[in-house]
Order: structure tokens, then C-alpha cells, then sequence
């Protein structure tokens, strides 16, 4: 009967094992990382450039960083976003560089294209573009800097309402008796 640990042993060294190998690393894409393919994102038409921080902010590792091509073209409508890509800084700090294809058939010759960037931690947006730069049909593709600045966090202001009257005829209105003051001791 002492058989049944020795084989549970046994398939839990294999398991184990098989779990020991790390395998080979995997090239995750960042925003300045060099992975295969990126000669053929720069043979198609894209926007490149770099994102500054003010000098005071450091990025804690989980921000991620988006960057944004679209078309604000109609001023009754979103925006299309036309590119986007959003990297996880991993505790990278600026200047960050990037390179954003597009696709020339999205853009119409009179369209306003803007660039935009952001950085998310947490849910929240705390830097964003101080400006939004018009390119390809407003402005150059190239060497575009987006300056980031941050997002002030104050407090939604309460509504203020208008304090209520009490109808005379209502049962809560409460009237002094009589003019005697109260008793100060008991």
C-alpha cells in the first residue's frame, strides 16, 4: 500500500519539471523597442516623433502610454481615431519615441488630422498633450515633440441648493411659545 505515495511523488516531479524550463523570451513591443517587423511600419506612411514629460514627473511602472492619430474633421461628431497605440511604460521614463502608421486611404485631402497623447495609471488620465498637433494635411509627418503635461485632480464641487421655506400651514413649522427663555440649569 505505500505504493500510492511513491507514484504520486513521482507524477508530481514530472509535472514539476516540465515547469522548470523557461523557454525562449518573447520580444514584447514597446514604443522604442527595435522587434521584427518595424521595417515595414516604416515603409508605410506613419507619423513618428517624441513625448516629453515635465521634469518633475516620474512614471510608475504599471502607466501606459497612448498615442493617437484621428480625424476631427466634423465639429458635430467624435473624432475617428484613424491610429492608436497604447504601450505599458514598464518603469521607462521620457522622452519617449514613436512611430504610428496610418493608412492613406482613411485620410480625406481636407481633413483635419490631430495628434494626441495621453498617460493612464490606474484608470485615470494624469498627463495629457498641453497642445493637439495638426499633421499630415496641416503639418509634417516627422520629428513631431508632444509635450505632456499633467492633469489637475480637484474635487467635483456638491450642488448648492437654495435653502427650503417651511409653508406656514405646515405641521413641521415650529414656532416659540412663548417669550420666556429657556432654563439654563435643571
Amino acid at each position: 500500500m505505500k505504493l500510492w505515495p511513491v507514484l504520486t511523488g513521482a507524477a508530481l516531479a514530472v509535472a514539476l519539471s516540465g515547469c522548470a524550463d523557461k523557454g525562449r523570451d518573447v520580444p514584447t513591443p514597446t514604443l522604442a523597442s527595435k522587434v521584427a517587423g518595424e521595417a515595414d511600419t516604416l515603409r508605410q506612411p506613419h507619423v513618428s516623433g517624441t513625448i516629453t514629460l515635465p521634469a518633475n514627473v516620474r512614471l510608475p511602472p504599471d502607466a501606459s502610454l497612448t498615442v493617437m492619430l484621428s480625424d476631427a474633421s466634423l465639429s458635430d461628431a467624435p473624432a475617428k481615431v484613424i491610429s492608436q497605440r497604447v504601450v505599458l511604460t514598464d518603469g521607462k521614463q521620457a522622452p519617449f519615441k514613436f512611430i504610428l502608421p496610418f493608412n492613406p486611404a482613411d485620410i480625406q485631402p481636407n481633413a483635419r488630422i490631430l495628434l494626441s497623447a495621453a498617460v493612464i495609471v490606474d484608470r485615470n488620465v494624469v498627463l495629457i498633450a498641453d497642445s493637439i498637433k495638426p499633421v499630415i494635411n496641416g503639418g509634417g509627418t516627422k520629428d513631431q515633440t508632444l509635450n505632456l503635461k499633467a492633469v489637475p485632480a480637484k474635487a467635483l464641487p456638491t450642488a448648492q441648493r437654495a435653502p427650503v421655506a417651511v409653508p406656514s400651514t405646515s405641521p413641521t413649522l415650529v414656532t416659540p411659545a412663548s417669550t420666556v427663555p429657556a432654563p439654563t440649569s435643571l
